[in-house]
């Protein structure tokens, strides 16, 4: 299953945490050069744990 959704980069304060964290995951990422990444997905949108920059979010494909 394929989705579209728009993703930011952020910068991980303590990666540990997002690996024991329910509401982390690890995405496999289809950028839109056709590259495929794996990313953090975090379903939390108020988290401490990372710090976000004001850019741009990018669309991509998240496969489930």
């Amino acid at each position: 299953m394929t989705r579209k959704s728009k993703l930011r980069v952020i910068k991980i304060i303590d990666p540990i945490l997002c690996v024991r964290c329910d509401n982390a995951y690890i995405a496999d990422v289809v950028m839109g050069d056709g590259k495929r990444k794996k990313m953090f997905y975090c379903s939390r949108l108020d988290c401490d744990n990372w710090l976000t920059t004001q850019g741009p979010t990018k669309e991509v494909e998240i496969e489930k």
